[in-house]
């Protein structure tokens, strides 16, 4: 049976803390309405929100390599990343500010300014030409964008969640994965048939209906109610180790995460693997991650989510490092798949253990400012690893991404001791 997150929230924070946290937990998730149509209508708006977002970002491959080959022959894979890794440093950075922006006044309009930052976004980047413009359009508002979207509509779901919380969040960033698989089939055939204009185009046109669901569905809990005064925030539960090492893991998971998101594709390329099938490795290793997004939350539910992402995180780093080992078609899909699979779990269960860790009123912002810290290696891991490439190859690269990946695994680890020393405990 899955340990309470009220007991979780009583061992990490101080004693004089507890009652207060256990009260917030009680009153903000009732657990015999988690699954109704408010908190399922919730999760198919936020899942679609992140297919449109974060599933373009983890897309951000196809885009790596196809500027490579056209646009900017001249430039190499570290100045070409930096789209990518642009696009999650706003999503980090932002989220410091949206969170506490969704935490005072809703998720509402934050959503909806986001969704028409996403929009403009990508019909300006369908009319660049020049490296800045690729950077202010793609990089810059795109980016904003997903800030503004990611962490208010994800903050929201969990707030319909105690039990089931993992599973819940798994299901909605399963949308991200989803949009992996899609966005670089449909953009790739639209790059031959239309051309890079049209083909950012249509992606724009496919999103409008998809952002509107999104900022239609996603509210508030209906317990939630305007002018109700809300009990004071419990900030003690922001200071305790366990949250502080869980953020040092974040800082390091970002620095390494997307490296085989972002390359690849390229070091597919490299060692003689057809082009086209190239690009289908990015869409193959994000849907072995919707999997991994989802099936892994019921295990964490059941067993414990600090448990299972600790697992996820250190298969993830072995997985990465073993990148370049793969030298035939065959062996880079599985390692594409595998890799897809475990970092899934990373990605779904990281905002469960966060929110596990404090107490309802500041879901915002101790997830806002968490991300705000992994923005620094998310801005400069990609860029890292892309000159990494260019210099030493892509063995550097992938040996850089599983060790960053192998470090977060320890701070995750220690998060949970931190919890329970108990090596079988369910935490």
């Amino acid at each position: 049976m899955s340990q309470s997150p009220i007991g979780d929230a009583e061992k990490t924070c101080p004693p004089s803390s507890a009652e207060s946290v256990k009260q917030l937990q009680d009153e903000d998730t009732p657990l015999a309405s988690e699954w109704n149509r408010r908190s399922i209508l919730t999760i198919i708006g936020t899942s679609c929100f992140l297919f449109c977002t974060l599933g373009l970002v983890n897309a951000f491959g196809i885009f790596q390599a196809y500027y490579s080959e056209t646009f900017f022959t001249d430039k190499s894979l570290s100045a070409i990343s930096w789209f990518g890794s642009f696009n999650a440093f706003c999503m980090f950075a932002g989220a410091v500010v949206t969170g506490v922006l969704s935490d005072i006044y809703g998720p509402k309009w934050i959503i909806r300014a986001g969704s028409v930052m996403v929009l403009v976004g990508l019909f300006m980047t369908s009319l660049c030409t020049e490296y800045y413009q690729f950077f202010l359009a793609q990089g810059l508002l795109f980016g904003f964008g997903v800030a503004c979207i990611f962490l208010p509509a994800f903050a929201t779901t969990s707030l319909y969640f105690t039990k089931y919380r993992a599973l819940a969040l798994g299901i909605t960033i399963g949308g991200s994965s989803l949009g992996g698989v899609i966005w670089p089939i449909a953009i790739r055939r639209l790059l031959v048939e239309v051309g890079f204009g049209w083909a950012m185009r249509t992606a724009a046109f496919i999103m409008v209906p998809l952002l509107g669901i999104g900022c239609l569905t996603v509210r508030l809990p209906e317990h939630k109610k305007r002018g109700e005064k809300k009990p004071k925030p419990n900030m003690a539960s922001m200071k305790t180790g366990a949250f502080g090492l869980l953020t040092c893991f974040m800082f390091f998971a970002a620095m390494g995460l997307f490296v085989p998101f972002f390359f690849i594709t390229s070091y597919a390329i490299s060692i003689g693997m057809d082009p086209d099938m190239s690009f289908y490795l990015i869409s193959i290793l994000n849907g072995t991650s919707l999997f991994g997004r989802v099936l892994p939350g019921i295990l964490a539910d059941r067993y414990g989510r600090f448990n299972v992402m600790v697992l996820a995180t250190l298969f993830s780093g072995i997985i990465c490092c073993c990148m370049t080992a793969a030298t035939s078609m065959g062996g880079i899909i599985v390692i594409a798949a595998a890799y897809g699979f475990s970092s899934g779990a990373i990605l779904s269960l990281q905002g469960a253990c966060a929110t596990q860790l404090v107490d309802p009123q500041t879901y915002g912002a101790a997830m806002g400012m968490m991300m705000g810290i992994c923005s620094i290696p998310s801005l400069f891991g990609s860029p890292i690893a892309g000159e990494l490439a260019s210099r030493y190859g892509f063995l550097a690269t992938a040996e850089y991404g599983g060790a960053t990946l192998l470090l977060a695994a320890a701070f995750a680890a220690a998060s949970r001791l931190t919890q329970n020393s108990k090596l079988l405990a369910v935490v």
